[in-house]
């Protein structure tokens, strides 16, 4: 198991990579970021992206 100094570390690393990779980005080019992780992960995983939850029902 990792040490909490050790985990902080590799959250701040981690961190400091996204912003690194989308500091120069405009609103919907992040906007795009997001959808296309999301959408990788719902592939990889086998979940369902919905628009609204409450049109779920």
């Amino acid at each position: 198991m990792k040490a909490p100094d050790t985990i902080e570390q590799e959250v701040n690393r981690i961190r400091l990579r996204i912003y690194e990779e989308t500091k120069d980005m405009t609103v919907e080019e992040r906007v795009e970021r997001i959808n296309r992780i999301g959408e990788n992960a719902s592939k990889k995983y086998g979940f369902k992206i919905v628009a609204n939850a409450k049109d779920q029902r």
